[in-house]
């Protein structure tokens, strides 16, 4: 039987030591929907003339002087199993409120999740590729962190995440590394359980005032936004230094460190109404707070949904044009830039679960 992407599978499992794959024994599997992950290399041609010769010469060309591994992973939003993604996506290792916590006795688990760096932790993420001739192939990425994310939510529509990742190697085929003896074989696949997030049963908070009690960034009396039309997201994006390529570890990177602040942006579609929620905001360039809240299944014994919330308690109004475009509803197409206010968390992800780790 010939396989397509019907049996592609992917897994993902922290590294202890930058580089070196893990056993994926224990790993986290997930509905991936598409991804881009390949291996880079960077060769280079001498370019010396040679009388009379109108080609480059072969035995002139250096094999890969630089490997790396980029792209997307990408995926409807999960219910469950987003936990170890938050880790990597925030930096929030180590910070107690992002432990899943049991809610009470119901079942129901909680975890809070803010920004921190993302050094001395990486990743191995390992994608089952299925060849037309039956085998799927084991490609395992080593060295990877999230350096940017992308959630988005459109009108009718499952809500989206896309992981922008960076790696040191591609371990495939007959391909290894100095950290990397073998190629890991093709982990046993466990179909990941839970439901996902939708646009149903989203909510929007704009204002309100942020507090911070033990590292949880809460807000009050924040208005619930009406007549949203779509689409809403939120970019993060953690600038690393990809040029770590010291003689010694060659053709292979040291491990990228953060090197410039993380940007959080995003953008929502609203009908337009006769206030000045937005557009005062914009004009005057004043702060406040928008909060992104999604909710899915109930889960456990008691009362609690299965909830994935981003709260931004400082942006900036960039844009919040009213064009007239014809002759239907008039939309403002709002973006807007998070910033630190120094006291609260500058983005903070809720997120509750049936998964207790």
């Amino acid at each position: 039987m010939g396989n397509t992407g019907l049996f592609a599978q992917w897994a993902a499992y922290d590294e202890a030591t930058y580089g070196v794959a893990p056993a994926l024994t224990a790993a986290k599997y997930y509905a991936g929907s598409t991804d881009s992950l390949g291996l880079k290399k960077t060769p280079k041609q001498s370019k010396g003339i040679f009388a009379g010769a109108q080609f480059d010469k072969a035995a002139r060309r250096v094999g890969a002087l630089e490997y790396s591994v980029t792209g997307a992973f990408n995926l409807d939003l999960p219910e469950r199993g987003m936990q170890q993604w938050l880790y990597r996506m925030l930096g929030s290792f180590g910070q107690s409120p992002a432990t899943l916590t049991e809610d009470g006795s119901t079942g129901a688990y909680k975890a809070v999740h803010a920004p921190g760096f993302i050094d001395g932790h990486s990743f191995s993420l390992q994608k089952g590729v299925p060849g037309v001739d039956g085998t799927v192939v084991p490609m395992t990425y080593t060295g990877c962190k999230v350096q940017a994310w992308e959630l988005s939510a459109a009108l009718s529509d499952i809500v989206k995440l896309a992981l922008t990742i960076e790696g040191r190697n591609e371990l495939a085929f007959s391909h290894v590394d100095p950290l990397n003896g073998s190629v890991p074989s093709l982990a046993s696949y466990t179909a990941p359980a839970g439901n996902v997030f939708r646009w149903v049963g989203a909510t929007m908070y704009v204002g309100g005032t942020p507090s911070t009690t033990s590292g949880v960034t809460t807000l009050a009396s924040p208005t619930l936004a009406g007549n949203i039309s779509g689409p809403m997201s939120v970019k993060y994006n953690r600038p690393l230094d990809l040029t770590r390529y010291s003689p010694d570890v060659a053709p292979y990177r040291n491990e990228p460190y953060q090197n410039d602040v993380t940007a959080v942006t995003g953008a929502t579609t609203v009908e337009f109404v006769s206030t000045e929620t937005y557009y005062a905001a914009f004009q005057a360039d004043t702060a406040t707070a928008i909060e992104y809240q999604f909710e899915t299944v109930g889960i456990g014994t008691g009362s609690d949904i299965a909830t994935f919330s981003v709260l931004i308690p400082n942006i900036r109004i960039e844009t919040a044009p009213l064009p007239i475009s014809g002759p239907g509803i008039v939309k403002q197409a709002i973006t807007w830039t998070g910033l630190d206010d120094g006291t609260n968390n500058p983005v903070q992800v809720t997120y509750v679960t049936l998964d207790a780790s």
